[in-house]
């Protein structure tokens, strides 16, 4: 079947399907038809789905043949498809209650059942569906397609999201809606709740009230106490209480599973317009994208990674359609793509790297793409793509920042690829210490030293020249961070991670144990406090400034270890203001050393070394891993020896006194050689 649907591709071509006008019970109809320079193309639409895994029992006809296609593809070609032009099809009145020119989401949606010629959804033009357009049993045409994909997408007059059909949950009328009593901005008129006319019209009254929102701004004398005051803030930008049964209708919707999806994200960041329809609805995905990101930054978002069986009240799943809306308008370094779309779902593990070339600046040319990191669905070169891909990255970059991403989760074996390699198909949910921009890192635990490659035929194995820390040796650690750090509030975890960690170093701060170097002044007694907030923080404040460069944040600190702790852990050194624990005149923002520890030491663990030394590591390492600082990377590292000159690689670490390149220093006034880590 498909030599007699396809013709061939040729390096810059596409093909352009068009539908056949009918009604929804009818077979759908369409034809296929090749364009050979996508920049000729006439205008056209493209579709962003999910595209599911059961095939619809109903195929469709295509070219003349019969096709499969899965069910929700065939569901938005059914709703996708132009209805006949005859006065048989029913539309709405232009006084219907739920007309958009009537109601306040007029400016960014509207109902298909409107006047057929206001329509966004009615399909007119041919459209480019990825499905149907790339014959998928031909591996090759796969490979050159998918290295077009941004163009396509970005090309398309409008990009159309498909999110569902209209199921009862958002068409039908539901009793407990119907039982609700017009509040504010869900009020159609002051007798008639929105919820009656079903669920959609809720969704859309809460987008309208975030986009006055945004348009309003934070500049009024109210703003700062709706940060913290939930009742107050509700209330003040005009949404109902945390407990209203609204809320989950608003939390269903921004949970459809498209959002999830990591190919949508280049189909709607390249999109010169995109809407997404759901049923009979669309709705721009412009004012989406802005409800979500406001929604985020006034408090109403769930950790990206929250998992809750509990009521989550007015907390909403925005976190990865906020951080879709922001990344239009330019392409982003490759790392930091792979980093931003790795908690996304693919159904192939290479296409959680793919997905991301289409939005890398590494990658805007895919005529010239390095042989590293050219697409393949070779199953037996697949296996590479991983490997191949850090490896590029290591050589491309000229640094070592790649294995920041790197390290596996405890008890999870969750790949066979080397240590060095990051498994992009799964979600990491510590922060990197590094990012992608090394110029503006604080960090140099490397000296400066350049990167140097060592030999070796092992296509598994990265040789990489560097030295040992004296006495780093992990001794002890404590328990991983497991916390959320939302909502201003301090978890038994957070309290008792950070109690542990001083635990094992109060010993410090009266004066034993010190590490032998003296030029570590750091590490003296009177330092201890300042060093073990730096250590919790790794540095750097909540805006990423070093911390002795901002007084205030380590008064912050001091705040809110009184807080907490009483004088269980001594504040001296951190704060230039004498302070009783809770004391109403304190005026520090206990919250911003809060926020900042937790991020930074989620599913970490807090250890000393042998010399004395205290770091945040990851959560995978163990005792007698050993530390040590690689050429060309910023920060120092755990590695675990596993005999014969190889080592596993752990992860990332954060230790005062090696960070500024202390350890590099030593190592040239002693004369000794640097050794290669064979890092498997």
């Amino acid at each position: 079947m498909p030599d007699q649907v396809y013709g061939p591709l040729g390096p810059k071509a596409i093909r352009l399907l068009s539908i056949v006008p009918g009604f929804a019970s009818e077979t759908i109809n369409c034809s296929l038809t090749i364009i050979n320079d996508r920049d000729d193309a006439p205008e056209y639409d493209a579709i962003s789905y999910v595209w599911g895994t059961k095939l619809s029992d109903e195929p469709i006809m295509c070219n003349g043949q019969r096709m499969s296609v899965t069910e929700n593809l065939i569901d938005a070609m059914r709703y996708l498809r132009p209805l006949p032009n005859w006065d048989s099809v029913i539309t709405w009145p232009e006084d219907h209650v739920l007309s958009s020119s009537r109601n306040v989401w007029g400016t960014f949606a509207s109902n298909r059942q409107e006047e057929r010629e206001h329509s966004a959804s009615h399909q007119q033009r041919p459209i480019w569906i990825d499905a149907i357009c790339i014959n998928q049993q031909d591996r090759a045409e796969k490979e050159n397609q998918v290295k077009l994909m941004d163009k396509i997408y970005a090309n398309a007059t409008t990009v159309k999201v498909w999110l569902g059909e209209a199921s009862a949950a958002y068409s039908a009328d539901s009793s407990r809606m119907r039982s609700l009593q017009p509040l504010g901005v869900l009020s159609l008129t002051p007798k008639i709740h929105l919820g009656q006319y079903g669920r959609m019209p809720v969704v859309l009254a809460f987008i309208a009230q975030a986009l006055r929102n945004v348009r309003a701004g934070g500049d009024y004398p109210t703003a700062s106490k709706s940060a913290t005051d939930a009742v107050y803030r509700n209330r003040v930008h005009g949404f109902p209480n945390a407990s209203a049964e609204e809320w989950k209708v608003l939390r269903e919707f921004f949970s459809n599973p498209w959002f999830e999806r990591i190919w949508i994200v280049q189909e709607v960041v390249h999109a010169k317009r995109a809407i997404a329809i759901l049923g009979d609805w669309q709705v721009e995905w412009k004012a989406i994208g802005e409800a979500a990101t406001w929604f985020q930054a006034h408090g109403f978002a769930l950790p990206p990674e929250f998992k809750s069986n509990g009521d989550m009240k007015d907390l909403l799943p925005v976190s990865k359609i906020a951080a879709m809306w922001l990344m239009s308008g330019r392409r982003r370094p490759l790392l930091q793509m792979l980093r931003d779309l790795r908690g996304r779902k693919a159904t192939l593990k290479v296409d959680k790297v793919y997905a991301a070339y289409s939005l890398a600046e590494e990658t805007s040319n895919t005529d010239k793409l390095d042989p590293l990191i050219e697409p393949t669905y070779d199953e037996h070169r697949i296996n590479e793509v991983y490997p191949n891909l850090s490896r590029f990255l290591v050589i491309d970059h000229g640094n070592l920042a790649a294995l920041s991403h790197a390290g596996g989760i405890q008890g999870v074996k969750t790949s066979d690829y080397p240590s060095w390699v990051p498994d992009w198909s799964q979600p990491k949910i510590s922060v990197e210490l590094v990012n992608d921009n090394m110029d503006e890192l604080p960090y140099n635990a490397d000296g400066n030293e350049h990167l140097i490659i060592g030999d070796s035929t092992d296509p598994k194995c990265l040789s990489v020249k560097g030295i040992k820390v004296p006495a780093g040796v992990v001794r002890a650690y404590g328990d991983k961070l497991i916390s959320y750090a939302f909502r201003y509030q301090t978890y038994k975890e957070e309290h008792d991670f950070v109690k542990s960690a001083w635990n094992l170093i109060a010993h410090l701060a009266n004066g034993k144990g010190r590490p032998k170097d003296d030029e570590l002044e750091m590490y003296h007694p009177k330092n201890i406090p300042r060093t073990f907030v730096s250590t919790l923080t790794a540095g750097l404040t909540d805006t990423r400034q070093l911390i002795d460069e901002d007084p205030n944040f380590l008064e912050d600190a001091a705040d809110w270890l009184l807080q907490q702790f009483g004088g269980g852990i001594p504040v001296s050194g951190l704060s230039r203001k004498w302070k009783l624990p809770g004391a109403i005149w304190n005026s520090s923002n206990s919250g911003r050393f809060h926020e900042t520890f937790t991020r930074v030491c989620l599913h970490r663990r807090f250890f000393v070394t042998t010399g004395n030394l205290m770091g945040i590591g990851p959560e995978t390492m163990e005792r007698d891993d050993i530390i040590v600082v690689l050429f060309g990377g910023e920060i120092p590292y755990v590695v675990r020896e596993l005999g014969e000159g190889k080592h596993s690689f752990i992860g990332e670490c954060y230790v005062p006194g090696l960070m500024a390149g202390e350890a590099v220093a030593r190592w040239k006034e002693s004369g000794h050689k640097a050794e290669f880590f064979n890092l498997v």
